[in-house]
């Protein structure tokens, strides 16, 4: 309960800061995604960001028209479409980065190194224990 209740914090204030580069949370996650996997498919990020085909394709067909993301013809299947960024979402990812980096430091502030390591290893193994 205490996990979820800092994850409903953290991603709401994240959101609040997001607001400030012109996008809104799903945005900033489905554009963290695609440029984490750039020429993914449509049915691949929506895997990833656990939500329906068509609720994904709804918002790439909003960012594809804000210019923040393409759509490009899957070269070995003509029915699907790779998703890239865009040029237009570099400075937003950068500003993702940012805000990322500025976030991690207020959530973690009073940890020293040999702490933050250690919260590292108990994240990743509780969601290891959440894989099995």
């Amino acid at each position: 309960m205490r996990l979820g209740m800092i994850v409903r914090q953290l991603r709401r204030d994240f959101d609040r800061e997001v607001g400030t580069l012109g996008v809104t949370g799903s945005q900033w996650t489905l554009l963290a995604v695609v440029a984490s996997n750039p020429g993914a498919t449509q049915r691949s990020i929506a895997e990833k960001l656990e939500m329906t085909e068509a609720a994904a394709g709804r918002l790439i067909d909003r960012m594809v028209a804000d210019g923040l993301l393409e759509r490009r013809p899957k070269p070995e299947d003509r029915r699907a479409h790779c998703i890239f960024p865009a040029a237009l979402a570099e400075p937003v990812l950068a500003g993702l980065a940012e805000l990322g980096a500025r976030h991690e430091e207020r959530l973690l502030d009073g940890l020293n190194a040999a702490e933050r390591a250690e919260l590292v290893r108990l994240l990743d193994h509780i969601s290891g224990n959440l894989h099995n």
